[in-house]
């Protein structure tokens, strides 16, 4: 008799983020654009910090219920959190002023935050190695990146016939349509805390991030990783803004940055489980995606404005993902143990959230004036120089013969 397929249990959570990042990537490759747009006298200055905040609710908005999240349902904390983050979409249409855009913005990442530790949790708890996590974590990234091949298509086209109010409702219909579905199909009953009796801390992950070498070398190359991939969405926006007044062809590199992505999580994905199986450690495949990340940086750095140099480095950068992602999610659940899983992924949301939050903010804040000052490509460069310094001051912690270990 054939066992069940790892994923399997964990299909549900696919779909969660297949009709869930439907919305998301129909919302984020134009945010920048769409908020100035909503807001007449929006400055760089508050596009960067709306960026940073909403980014910082989306990767670490769960840190500040981590117990409560701990003690209740998966399936409510899901469905909860779509909900939230359908609910600030919805309201950012009608927002007064910055401000109320905002505490939208926040809302809406604090739902898709709550919604995707959930929804790892319930991952690192039904699948119990490593290898498996990596199938599903994978799976789960191609259904984001499907999502993100046609969520594009659909913001830009949308945002250059001025539909903003449109386009938000139906961001906030995607998520309120996942929230349904999870509430249906989710396992009943399953809490984080089934998995250990300790209640999760909040205030001692950053002293376990300073002290502990190993969980400090995984979480720095997190963060160095996600502020590299925070530039996708704020610098490369508004670099790509500059390089086309095309909607098609700006919304065309995020699509094929989505199909590549699908197309090379596989073959990426079979080469990484090859190496966990063998008890290498996750740590060099998050390498591996930072200093590929640093190379896509690179090549927008040298490409200018020519068309074709920047979907050679969106091509780098989908190949960079298909590594770095699954890989971050493995890492933390390695560390789960006997920490509460919630705990685990704290330490995973605090470096995450840091590094997107900063990344987002520079490309929104920064790249302008840099682009303005006839500094366009230095800018990248200088990325470029941070992921590859970090990369390989790290290496020699990630050879194969060293499995990372965190330790309380």
């Amino acid at each position: 008799m054939k066992s069940t397929p790892a994923w399997l249990p964990c299909s549900p959570v696919v779909v969660d983020y297949l009709l869930s990042h439907l919305g998301f990537f129909a919302v984020l490759p134009v945010l920048p654009l769409l908020l100035t747009g909503l807001q007449a006298d929006m400055g760089a200055a508050w596009v960067g910090a709306m960026l940073l905040a909403f980014n910082f609710a989306v990767r670490g908005g769960s840190l500040f219920c981590n117990r409560i999240l701990n003690n209740i349902p998966i399936r409510a904390a899901m469905a909860g959190g779509l909900l939230a983050a359908s609910a600030g979409f919805a309201l950012l249409a009608v927002a007064p002023g910055q401000l109320g855009l905002l505490c939208c913005l926040v809302l809406a990442g604090f739902g898709v935050s709550v919604n995707g530790l959930a929804a790892r949790a319930y991952v690192t708890m039904v699948v119990p190695e490593a290898g498996g996590r990596a199938t599903v974590f994978a799976a789960i990234q191609v259904a984001a990146n499907i999502s993100a091949a046609i969520g594009p298509m659909i913001a830009n086209f949308l945002a250059s016939e001025h539909h903003d109010v449109f386009l938000l409702r139906l961001v906030a219909g995607t998520y309120a349509l996942a929230a349904v579905f999870v509430a249906i199909v989710i396992r009943a009953g399953l809490r984080p805390r089934d998995a250990n009796s300790r209640r999760p801390q909040l205030a001692g992950l950053l002293a376990t991030i300073a002290t502990d070498r190993d969980v400090r070398r995984v979480s720095l190359a997190t963060c160095v990783g996600s502020f590299l991939y925070g530039q996708f969405f704020s610098a490369f926006v508004l670099d790509v803004s500059g390089i086309t007044a095309s909607a098609a062809l700006r919304a065309s590199f995020f699509t094929v940055n989505a199909i590549a992505v699908v197309a090379l999580q596989v073959p990426t994905t079979r080469h990484a489980r090859r190496g966990l199986d063998r008890s290498m450690p996750p740590l060099r495949y998050l390498l591996l995606g930072t200093v590929t990340f640093s190379a896509a940086c690179l090549i927008f750095g040298i490409a200018g404005s020519l068309v074709a140099g920047a979907f050679a480095g969106v091509a780098v950068f989908s190949l960079a993902e298909t590594y770095f992602s699954p890989a971050v999610n493995i890492a933390y659940g390695e560390i789960a143990g006997h920490r509460p899983v919630v705990e685990a992924f704290n330490l995973r949301q605090v470096a995450v959230s840091v590094g997107e939050s900063l990344g987002s903010f520079c490309g929104g804040a920064l790249f302008l004036p840099a682009a303005a000052h006839g500094l366009r490509a230095e800018y990248w460069i200088i990325l470029a120089i941070l992921g590859a310094a970090v990369s390989c001051a790290y290496l020699r912690y990630a050879a194969p013969a060293r499995k990372v270990q965190l330790n309380a």
